[in-house]
């Protein structure tokens, strides 16, 4: 397959888009890296991790039961 000038400006165009949508918040040694509606990351020295909302949930729902309401 043969990429063209045209779609290569494209793909370049999306993945702008893509990042200038995306936001990070830091805390510490850790950084929050929201992407669109449905995906998070995170990262810090030992390694970057995907989460989904449901995984966010979770977390949030095992923190609460630990240590009470936020």
């Amino acid at each position: 397959m043969k990429l063209t000038k045209q779609r290569l400006v494209e793909i370049i165009k999306e993945e702008y888009q893509n990042i200038l949508a995306e936001k990070t918040y830091t805390m510490g040694d850790l950084d929050l890296v929201f992407q669109g509606s449905s995906k998070v990351q995170l990262i810090s020295r030992k390694g970057r991790t995907a989460l989904t909302k449901q995984d966010a949930k979770i977390i949030i729902t095992a923190v609460e039961r630990h240590i009470g309401g936020i």
